[in-house]
Formats: structure tokens, sequence, C-alpha cells
């Protein structure tokens, strides 16, 4: 497997685990969850994080007033899955402008490229968000850096469907 494809498919089992969680609770507990947080607790979080989000989106986006939910009721969420749907969507805020630009105004995408970067020094991303073989910042971005944006299209279209949905975009 590609290096690029093994970071891919661990950001998306990483999405998925953020936007899933990882169990259940008959009771909805956290105290009772072995740290694990309920969507309410996560989602005091990723309000929190909106809040004081460290960067600007992009388009004229704003942040959702939730995250979204798991699907289950009793789903639950790990540490860090309300701060890292906000950083999900700014990331998915940027690509897109960048993306959209790529043809057409290419300063404009290059500064977008600029403001991505800022994720790799963001506490959250070297927290939660593993990359241990650098593919995010050079296959996704330095890629893009070059002019090609075939791996960045790659991550938008698998990683953003909620950026998408709650944006009117199409899939």
């Amino acid at each position: 497997m590609k290096p690029w494809m093994r970071c891919r498919a661990v950001a998306l089992i990483a999405a998925m685990l953020l936007l899933s969680g990882c169990g259940t609770s008959p009771t909805g507990d956290a105290a009772n969850n072995g740290g694990m947080l309920t969507w309410q607790q996560a989602n005091e979080e990723y309000r929190a994080t909106v809040e004081d989000f460290p960067f600007e989106l992009m388009n004229g986006d704003k942040f959702p007033e939730h995250m979204p939910k798991a699907q289950a009721a009793s789903s639950l969420y790990t540490k860090g899955s309300g701060e890292g749907q906000a950083y999900f969507y700014w990331q998915c805020s940027v690509e897109r402008n960048i993306l959209d630009n790529s043809q057409t105004n290419t300063e404009q995408a290059g500064k977008s490229l600029l403001q991505l970067r800022k994720l790799l020094d963001a506490d959250w991303f070297k927290t939660y968000y593993e990359d241990r073989d650098g593919t995010f910042e050079n296959d996704v971005i330095g890629k893009s850096e070059l002019g090609d944006y075939s791996t960045m299209r790659e991550f938008y279209d698998s990683d953003c469907t909620w950026y998408r949905q709650e944006n009117g975009l199409s899939q």
C-alpha cells in the first residue's frame, strides 16, 4: 500500500471514529463510560473550539451550531472528537477554496495553501492526527504547492461530506 493511501486510510478511520463514536452506553453517563464522551459532551467540546477557533473559515463559511450526531443515540466519543470536528470543518473550507481557485486564481490558491499549512502546527493536529509518514504535509499540501491537486481532491471528496452537506454543495 502506498504511504499516502495508508495515511488516508488512517485519516478516514479517525474521521469515522470522530463522527460515529467508539462505543455505546445505555445510560449516556460519562462517569461510567471509561473517560469517553457522550454526544452532548463532545458537542460542548466542539462549540468551545469554534467559539475561539484560531483560523478563519473561507468562502464565507460559518461553523454549524452543532457537530453531527452518530446514528446510534448511545454512541460514545473520544476526547478531542468535538475539537476534531471543528478542525476538519475548517480544513474542508480551506481545501475547497484551494481547489476552487487552483485553475483560475493561483495566487489565491497559494495563499490558502499557506493557511492550510497552519494546521500542521496546531496542537490538535499534533495530538490527534496520525500522520507518521508526513502524507498530509507532503502529498496533500506539498504536491498542491507544485500544482498537483489530485491527492487534495481525493481527501476533500472522501473526508468533507459533512462540510459539503452543511454548505449545500453537490457530492
